[in-house]
Parts: C-alpha cells; sequence; structure tokens
C-alpha cells in the first residue's frame, strides 16, 4: 500500500513539472513600452536624411535657407542667350510714283524725270541709277518717239526676287509663370520654370541676293528692264522682341514672337546721303524643343517687311523687300545650380549635398531624369563597371 501511494505521489509530481514548462515556453514576452516621439527625435531623423536627397529640392524654409542658392545664379538664369541661322527668300518691289519713265531710242537710256518734264525742251532733271543712288543725267532733248509712261495714271512697278540666309545673335529676359496649385495650397507665390514672356533684343546680320541681274516690268514691254548696278546688299538690322508662350503641351511649347526696329546697309551698297531707311516688323511662330531646363532648340518661320527711300528735293524712290525666312535656333540659360564635381556618387538628378544643392548633368541633358532617360555612355559605362 506504502508502494503504491509512492508511485502515485511521482506521477503527479512529474505531471506538474510538464505543465510549467510548457507554460514557460510559449509564454508571451511583455513588450517595452514605446517611446513618444518628440520634436527633437523627429528633427534627428529629419537631419539623418538631409545628407543626400535625390530629386527635386525641398519646399520647406529651414532647408532652403541650407541650400545656399547663389543669388547671381538665379539672376543670370532669368536671362536666355539664342542663336539663329535662317534660311529666306524675298520678293523686291520698286513702285515709281510722281515721276515719267523714258527709255530714249539715242543712246537707248532708260531714265525717270519729275512728272511734268517729259516734255518740251530741257534741260531735264533726269536720272538713269535711283536703285541705289540718283544718279543725274545730262538730257536736254526727248526724242518723239522715245517711249514715255507716266506713274501718275499707271502703276508702274518694277519686280525682282531672291534669297537671303541672316544670322542673329539675341539676348531675352524670362517673365515665368506663378505656381497657382501651390500658391492656391499654401498661399506662397514662386514661380514655375513655364516661361509666360520673354523681352530682349539682338542684332541679326543678312545679304539679300537677288535671283535676276535686272528689275523687270509688265506695263510696257519697250521701256524693257532695269539693270541692276548691284545684286547684292549686305544689311545689318537691331531689333527689340517680344515672345508669348501660347501653348505648351509636354516638352513641346508654340511661341508667338513679335519684333521689330532699325536697319542699314552697308555704306558702299547705297548712298548713305540720300538714303532714308524705315523702322522693319517681323511677326513669327517659335516651335520650340525643350531639351533640358537649360537648352532648347527651336523652328521659327517668320515674316519681315522693310522699305528704304532714295530721294532728293525732286524725287523719292521706294524700294520694299518682303522677307519670308525659317530660323533654325538654340536657346541657352545659365545653369541655376553648379555641377557637383564629386562623380563618385555617380548622381544623374539634382541632389543636397553637404547642404547646396548641385545638379549632375551637363546643362544639354534632362537634369531630372526618369527611367530610360539616364543616357550613359559606352564610356561612363566601362568607367563604373556597368556592361
Amino acid at each position: 500500500m506504502k508502494k503504491l501511494l509512492f508511485f502515485t505521489f511521482l506521477i503527479a509530481a512529474f505531471t506538474l513539472s510538464q505543465e510549467n514548462a510548457h507554460a514557460q515556453l510559449f509564454k508571451k514576452k511583455d513588450k517595452p513600452p514605446k517611446e513618444k516621439k518628440t520634436k527633437k527625435s523627429k528633427k534627428k531623423k529629419d537631419q539623418a536624411y538631409q545628407g543626400f536627397s535625390p530629386g527635386q529640392a525641398p519646399l520647406t524654409p529651414e532647408q532652403r535657407a541650407k541650400q545656399q542658392v547663389s543669388q547671381v545664379r538665379k539672376i543670370l538664369n532669368m536671362f536666355n542667350f539664342s542663336i539663329e541661322k535662317g534660311y529666306g527668300y524675298f520678293s523686291y518691289q520698286n513702285e515709281l510714283t510722281g515721276v515719267s519713265v523714258v527709255r530714249n531710242p539715242r543712246g537707248d537710256q532708260l531714265f525717270i524725270v519729275p512728272t511734268g518734264e517729259s516734255s518740251g525742251q530741257g534741260p531735264f532733271n533726269a536720272y538713269n541709277n535711283w536703285f541705289n543712288d540718283l544718279t543725274p543725267l545730262d538730257i536736254t532733248r526727248i526724242d518723239d518717239d522715245a517711249e514715255v509712261v507716266g506713274t501718275d495714271t499707271t502703276n508702274f512697278v518694277y519686280k525682282n526676287n531672291g534669297r537671303i540666309n541672316p544670322f542673329t545673335l539675341r539676348l531675352s529676359f524670362s517673365i515665368r509663370k506663378v505656381d497657382k496649385k501651390h500658391l492656391k495650397r499654401t498661399g506662397e507665390r514662386i514661380m514655375t520654370d513655364d516661361e509666360l514672356l520673354r523681352i530682349g533684343g539682338g542684332i541679326s546680320f543678312g545679304k539679300f541676293k537677288f535671283r535676276n541681274d535686272r528689275n523687270t516690268q509688265d506695263i510696257n514691254a519697250r521701256l524693257r528692264s532695269f539693270i541692276l548696278p548691284v545684286q547684292e546688299i549686305s544689311t545689318t538690322k537691331i531689333f527689340g522682341s517680344v515672345t508669348y508662350n501660347a501653348y505648351r503641351y509636354g516638352d513641346l511649347s508654340l511661341l508667338v514672337d513679335l519684333s521689330g526696329g532699325v536697319w542699314k546697309t552697308k555704306s558702299s551698297a547705297l548712298n548713305q546721303s540720300i538714303v532714308k531707311y524705315d523702322p522693319f516688323f517681323n511677326l513669327g511662330v517659335i516651335f520650340e524643343q525643350k531639351i533640358s531646363k537649360y537648352f532648347k532648340v527651336y523652328l521659327r518661320p517668320s515674316f519681315e517687311i522693310r522699305q528704304y527711300n532714295i530721294s532728293n528735293d525732286l524725287i523719292s524712290v521706294p524700294h520694299k523687300f518682303s522677307v519670308f525666312s525659317i530660323d533654325i535656333g538654340a536657346l541657352i540659360k545659365y545653369p541655376t545650380y553648379p555641377r557637383n564635381k564629386y562623380k563618385a556618387h555617380r548622381v544623374k538628378m539634382e541632389h543636397i549635398f553637404n547642404g547646396k544643392i548641385y545638379r549632375g548633368r551637363s546643362i544639354f541633358q534632362r537634369q531630372n531624369p526618369r527611367t530610360g532617360q539616364f543616357g550613359k555612355s559606352r564610356k561612363e559605362k566601362v568607367r563604373i563597371g556597368g556592361n
């Protein structure tokens, strides 16, 4: 009986010890109490990520203060420098008014005289070169068989055409659009990269090259044509311009450009003492492709009107040019951020490094490329160990 009680006690003790061990094995551990996030701990966490941050620059005032962007760079970035090369066609008209056009059979001379002097006895105030000078002729008699056409009763116009290939340099100032969404959301007025207006000016050089060596008219066949003393006229123009950004779709923009100013020819081309140049006007449309925020290329078809007048006390002769041209141009802006000279990190986007904003690429490449737009060259891939 005693042995039976002893074995029963041993079995009960063993069972109890197994249950305690199982409870200790699967017992849930107590979690430590959560620490409350304070402003200091949050600030430390933010600072841990400020050493390197690709992409767009942060917009918080504290981070902007640390960026230390040069104000000189900001100002220079508002200016645009453009280079254009044009290919154009012009039509020329020389409308004669207040004169009579005479072809005298003696010597086969073509000349003009003031209206009312084409008959009677001379001497006459006759001129045979009214294109770039008023060269006087000694005319004492107009023969009875001479061909005379009065411009007071006939619309008499000499015509010609040719080409002009101008080279243009421009400097303009950008007025940018306000970020309306950001203004509505935060009340802060900041400007976007999209331009609203460009206001500026420039200088252009070109040469009128006449296709034919003579001006023709279709009023009187016997008067025939006027032989040009020169076939090329070199010109220079200085202008101001206003460009309006009318429409943008992605990286393509449509702009309307209006320019006007003064122009002049070389002194060897025209007699500068008797020539007067009218102001010119040019209206164009710009189709612009954005390569990066600092570099753009564009096509600019345009129409332009120029005129000069050769005149003295008796005669005034206008010469009008209607020019259509297509310019191929490139626009460059000074970069807001310097390029990071530490190339070891291989960052291709705008980023913060040591408290300042840098760009990682050339101004001729996208500054914040997306997937598929990084465009590494073969040399770059080999240098950084790529395939």
